[in-house]
């Protein structure tokens, strides 16, 4: 059985005077692609917050056994790496320099990027399939070009956690089947891995397991496989249908009333 990653209990979170997070209790293993599904506002991308050390939170909340408030800015910054919604930067860095800030928490921000590093960022570009656009600017890139850029600078920093936050949002159905299939073998490798996600049937086939969350709780949470209706009914308060496609993966179409 995969180990527990992150465990956390009484978990909560607040922005001002609203409760975001509302009592979550849990664990999410190592070795395996979670992913968080729910509404609009259901409180996913202020947990991958939480996770990433980026969020107050109260209650309970630990890393590989340690509590995670103890953990120093650099620490989090070696261990985990967070790919956002959305990544756009004003200042025209070449692809090449946005993936190897991946790099800085291994090294002081003014010193030089050393072999291992560049060997890093040229297989991190690789894997991502962009390593075309390593001499292009970053401003020059479409939103989907951007997100794969910024998932390359994640692998390059080789963390042992990736927190996702709708990772595929800008990509067309093959680039995102691609994401998760390498999100998918990074957490063959043994990493952690948590991926918000709006499209059920873009992440559910290359996941483990599921947490759903709503309205700040945690409402279910099991294999992938086990997902169901009557779970899907809850969350999103609409009929699902399942179908399986063409490779025998489990999808589900949501019926309008």
């Amino acid at each position: 059985m995969a180990r527990p990653s992150f465990r956390f209990g009484a978990l909560t979170s607040r922005y001002g005077e609203r409760a975001v997070l509302d009592g979550l209790d849990g664990e999410i293993a190592s070795g395996c692609l979670t992913a968080l599904i729910g509404p609009n506002g259901s409180g996913k991308s202020t947990l991958l917050r939480v996770l990433a050390g980026l969020q107050p939170y109260g209650g309970t909340l630990t890393l590989d056994g340690r509590e995670a408030r103890s953990l120093s800015r650099r620490e989090f910054g070696r261990r985990v790496g967070v790919v956002p919604q959305q990544f756009r930067t004003a200042y025209p860095f070449s692809v090449w320099e946005v993936i190897g800030m991946g790099r800085l928490p291994h090294r002081g921000l003014f010193s030089r990027l050393t072999g291992e590093d560049e060997e890093r960022i040229a297989a991190a570009a690789e894997r991502m399939d962009v390593a075309y656009l390593l001499p292009r600017r970053a401003t020059e890139l479409s939103g989907g070009e951007a997100q794969r850029v910024l998932l390359a600078s994640v692998l390059a920093q080789d963390p042992q956690v990736l927190l996702l936050d709708e990772p595929t949002s800008a990509l067309d159905p093959n680039q995102a089947a691609r994401v998760f299939s390498v999100l998918r073998d990074l957490a063959r490798e043994g990493k952690t891995v948590v991926a918000a996600a709006h499209d059920l049937n873009a992440a559910l086939p290359f996941s483990d397991a599921f947490m759903a969350l709503r309205n700040g709780r945690l409402t279910a949470r099991g294999p992938a496989s086990g997902l169901d209706e009557e779970t899907l009914k809850g969350l999103y308060g609409a009929e699902f249908l399942p179908y399986r496609s063409e490779r025998g993966d489990v999808l589900w179409r949501a019926l309008a009333e």
